[in-house]
C-alpha cells in the first residue's frame, strides 16, 4: 500500500489546481500529477510530459476520477512500476 505525500499545489484559478504528489511504498517512490477541475473531475498524469500534452494539445489522460475518494483509493494501490525511484534513506540516531 502506498503513502500519498503532497509536495505542491499550484492554483491555475481558484477552482482549478495541479497537485504534485509523491507515492511511497516500502522500497520505491514516484511522482504523479493530478489536475483538479472544480472538485468534480480529477485527471491523473504519470509524467510531467503527459500533463503538458493535456494543456497544449488536449490529450486526455487514460485515468480520471469523479471523486477525490476514488482517486485516493486508486493511488494507494497504484503500482509504482519502472518509473519509480529506489529509496535510499539513512536515519541517524544518536
Amino acid at each position: 500500500m502506498n503513502k500519498i505525500l503532497p509536495l505542491s499545489t499550484e492554483y491555475l484559478t481558484p477552482s482549478r489546481s495541479i497537485e504534485i504528489l509523491t507515492l511511497i511504498n516500502q522500497k520505491e517512490s514516484r511522482l504523479v500529477y493530478v489536475y483538479n477541475f472544480e472538485g468534480t473531475h480529477f485527471r491523473l498524469f504519470d509524467s510531467i510530459l503527459s500533463l503538458i500534452a493535456f494543456f497544449e494539445k488536449g490529450i486526455e489522460p487514460k485515468i480520471s476520477f469523479l471523486t477525490e475518494e476514488e482517486l485516493d483509493k486508486f493511488l494507494e494501490r497504484f503500482g509504482l512500476g519502472e518509473l519509480s525511484t529506489e529509496l535510499n534513506i539513512k536515519l541517524n540516531y544518536r
